[in-house]
């Protein structure tokens, strides 16, 4: 090992590592960045413009809470690549910096970098379709990223973008194929773990959706629904924000595991 790996972390080392990736991945990224680019704006513009689509807020707000999703998971998944081919490993495992710059770079990338990119195209993507609709009922309305509700569609891609990444870290190939199926199968088995939980603490049937959710269930002949407050809201999204940084810290620990 050479003397200066002994640290964890060097700003010139990581600006070194951070150049090198750019120099080596920029034509995949540039690529990934015109499929999106195709997709957000000549499939979005056509769209809009052969059909009769109302360009409102809500619709804004499905496209862009849907798409980032979509695409900056599998954007995600495909970060670690190289260690699941032998070669392409020992070249990344000698590489002179630490497993924490190496895990950065990946992080930055799929995370930071995904989120400015992807909120331009889509902003360009907007505007382009706002200016070829044809159909114009409702006062035009720009969507705001800086809203409460856009604020917390980053935080649910935070919170996916750790699941992915941790999956891209865990599984040498399918990676997306593999998380997407893991991250289903755990929701599945909380669902039915949660309502039997719930009915055998209630001693009846209980509908329930997962875990921190609304549940329903019958009382003398009528449907009794029983709701989350508003005022304990906070404290589901703070688990999440752990969840979040528990996956982001078992992706660098397993990273860490990574040998020749």
């Amino acid at each position: 090992m050479l003397p200066d790996m002994n640290k964890t972390f060097s700003i010139n080392r990581f600006g070194r590592l951070f150049k090198k990736h750019t120099k080596e991945h920029y034509r995949n990224y540039l690529m990934s960045v015109a499929v999106l680019v195709g997709v957000m704006i000549l499939g979005g513009s056509f769209l809009v413009y052969m059909t009769d689509i109302q360009l409102d807020k809500n619709f804004q707000t499905f496209f862009f809470f849907t798409i980032m999703l979509l695409s900056g998971t599998i954007f995600t998944s495909t970060v670690f690549t190289d260690l699941g081919e032998r070669k392409k490993a020992v070249a990344w495992l000698v590489l002179p910096a630490s497993h924490l710059e190496k895990y950065l770079v990946a992080w930055i990338y799929s995370f930071l970098l995904f989120i400015i990119v992807y909120t331009v195209i889509f902003y360009m993507a907007l505007f382009t379709a706002l200016n070829i609709q044809h159909v114009h009922t409702h006062r035009m309305v720009i969507l705001n990223i800086f809203e409460n509700q856009i604020l917390l569609m980053y935080l649910v891609y935070a919170f996916l973008h750790s699941i992915a990444f941790f999956g891209a870290v865990y599984f040498e190939k399918l990676h997306f194929i593999k998380t997407g199926f893991t991250f289903f199968i755990i929701i599945a088995v909380l669902i039915l773990l949660n309502k039997i939980l719930l009915s055998i603490f209630l001693g009846r049937s209980v509908d329930a959706s997962p875990p921190f959710s609304n549940m329903r269930f019958a009382e003398n002949g009528q449907m009794v629904d029983i709701k989350i407050e508003r005022q304990n809201a906070p404290y589901i999204l703070y688990l999440f924000i752990i969840l979040t940084f528990i996956f982001w810290v078992a992706a660098y620990f397993r990273l860490k595991e990574k040998q020749i």
